[in-house]
Formats: C-alpha cells, structure tokens, sequence
C-alpha cells in the first residue's frame, strides 16, 4: 500500500492534535487534584487495572487511556512515513522520534506517580510533552511542502536572530511557568511534596519572562 503526500500531512496533523489533547487532560488531571487517583502504574490500583469507581480515578484513567491514542497516532505517522509514495528521511526520522518520546512519557509518567507527584517529576512530564509537541509541530510543516524544496532556505541574519531569542524566551517562560505549578497549589492532589520556592518570587519571574518574550 502507497499513501499519497496529502493523507500522510492529515496523519501528522493527527498525530500533533492527539499530543495537543493529552496535554489539555493531563492539566485536568492536575487541576481536579485527580494525579493519584490511580496511586499504581500500568494497574490502576492494587487491585485493578481500570478502575472508575470514583471521581478521582475516572479523570486519571481517562487521562492514562488516551495515551493509546496518542501511541497509535504517533504509530500511524511512522507507518505512513515508510509508505509515503516518495519516502522522505526527514519525515521518517521525526515521526521516529515522536514514537520514542511517547515511550519515554509515559515511563516518566509510571515514575511520577511512583514518587507521588514529586514537582521535578510533574516538571519533566510537561516539558517533555511540549518538546513533543514542538516535533509534532515541525512534522506537520514538513509534510506539507513539496518534496523537492530546498531545506536550506535563505533567511537574512537578523530575522535569523529573532527567531533565536523567540525559542529561548519561550522555553524560558515555559520552564519558569512549571516553577510556579511546582510551587504553588494544583499539585495534582492535596498531599504532594510543593517546591521551597516563594511563589511571589516564582511567579513574579515568570510573568517578567513573559512580558520579555512578547516584547
């Protein structure tokens, strides 16, 4: 079977959508305190391996079930990369690494409940999830231009600049933002371990970042 350049660009589109919504669960997972409503991984609990039986864990299973989705998009994306008509290594070797990523998520998920929703874990979890989301990103752009163009693009040194500082003010202010959920109140449940850091402190950095980034 051979699959056309416009089907597998709607492959990477679903595969970025599929890590869009993972991370929108996962922020609700956090915010309704429902991180250890299933305090076990891959099992729910002790007891079983899906468990709905309270508010707390319907949200966290949800959250942890939707990972297949997630898993089967980024599946979906090397396959259709392999049966492009015209195979491309760059598509290839991007939609591998979105597959390895996922893997890696969601072991760092096993690990984040393991050590009960520690900060630096919850912290690495997100990170991780947009630096997926950013690959996502640049597989959908890449699949969407013609095979023949040229990868190196002419592009005058200072929007080259721009562009530079654009990354690291964003990357910035979304690390100081993981400072402030790991400092302040939606831990994912009420008795995880809070970063020693002033949240006044903490915030007040993260909203400079912010305001610098946009500048």
């Amino acid at each position: 079977m051979v699959i056309g350049a416009s089907r597998y660009r709607q492959i990477a589109v679903g595969s970025l959508l599929s890590l869009s919504v993972i991370i929108v669960s996962g922020a609700a997972v956090r915010l309704t305190n429902s991180g250890l409503g299933c305090d076990d991984w891959p099992n729910c609990n002790s007891e079983r391996f899906v468990d709905v039986s309270s508010a707390h864990s319907a949200i966290e299973q949800v959250n942890r079930l939707f990972t297949g989705v997630v898993a089967a998009a980024v599946i979906a994306a090397v396959l259709g990369s392999m049966l492009r008509e015209r195979r491309r290594r760059d598509l290839v070797a991007i939609s591998w690494l979105l597959v390895a990523g996922v893997v890696a998520n969601a072991l760092l998920g096993a690990v984040t409940v393991w050590v009960d929703l520690h900060p630096y874990a919850v912290q690495g979890h997100l990170l991780l999830s947009m630096g997926l989301i950013a690959a996502g990103a640049v597989l959908v752009r890449r699949s969407g231009e013609e095979d023949d163009q040229p990868r190196s693009l002419t592009v005058d040194p200072r929007s080259r600049l721009l562009a530079i500082l654009l990354v690291v003010g964003v990357s910035v202010v979304i690390v100081t933002g993981t400072v402030v959920t790991g400092t302040g109140p939606h831990a994912g449940d009420e008795d995880a371990v809070r970063l020693g850091v002033d949240i006044a402190s903490a915030a007040r950095v993260h909203g400079v970042s912010v305001m610098v980034t946009i500048l």
